[in-house]
């Protein structure tokens, strides 16, 4: 009898409460939001997946250099900017070894300018072969070089191959040209960098001897270098590709 009479008390209470609008409306705020939780952990769920899928889809980022061209190869790529080749003098022993893409618009820091012969030194960039033999076009000697920055809008990687004209299996050429560094004789370190087949000079540059970064084309010196497959004297190519 006690437990009936408990649960008809509960019964009755609980028609009580469902007829006091109070406590209805206290009920479907309380529901409304637990809704408004769940609908923004969906909605982040989404936005998550949403972002992973493109994160998955896109496949562009890579970046290269092209020596000798201020413009970028059609349709692989966009260009960030072009402009001067530099770096420094062919003969300064404390030389830095790697060529620089400079842009033409520079900024300077806000510092004072002062005399001062205890720093690094930055100049600009000339083609440099035998007068007889223009490595790198017509007229090229003593030229200027452009450059350009070029990001790559499907492919992630980018990989300079020496020695090749044509990349291997599984990817895509982006440009080839002829291997280039400075001359072995100078103090100056260098770097290897892939000059385009169709190198033209930089506009407006000065047809004159103002050296600074000297590109040259590289020669295959058999012994260590294993020969065959390399042969002696032979100018190495190069090729640029991406995947």
């Amino acid at each position: 009898m006690l437990l009936a009479y408990v649960t008809c008390n509960e019964n009755i209470e609980k028609r009580i409460l469902l007829s006091d609008p109070a406590y209805l409306q206290q009920q479907l705020a309380h529901l409304q939001g637990e809704l408004q939780t769940l609908q923004a952990k969906v909605e982040a769920q989404t936005s998550e997946i949403s972002s992973l899928k493109q994160g998955n889809s896109f496949r562009g980022g890579s970046i290269f250099v092209r020596w000798g061209r201020t413009d970028c190869p059609a349709n692989l790529t966009e260009l960030v900017y072009s402009g001067y080749a530099g770096g420094s003098w062919y003969a300064h022993s404390g030389a830095a070894a790697d060529q620089l893409c400079l842009p033409p618009d520079p900024e300077w820091l806000n510092t004072t300018v002062v005399p001062d012969d205890y720093t690094g030194r930055l100049y600009g960039a000339e083609y440099d072969s035998n007068n007889d033999h223009a490595f790198f076009g017509s007229k090229s000697h003593d030229e200027e070089i452009p450059c350009a920055v070029c990001r790559s809008t499907s492919f992630v990687s980018s990989v300079m191959i020496p020695a090749r004209t044509s990349c291997y299996s599984g990817w895509t050429k982006a440009y080839s040209g002829s291997l280039a560094s400075g001359y072995y004789g100078y103090a100056a370190a260098t770097e290897y960098v892939c000059v385009d087949e169709h190198a033209q000079p930089l506009a407006g540059g000065a047809d004159r001897d103002d050296n600074g970064v000297l590109f040259l084309g590289v020669k295959a010196f058999c012994g260590s270098l294993r020969c065959p497959p390399y042969e002696q004297d032979k100018y190495i190519s190069c090729v640029v590709c991406l995947k």
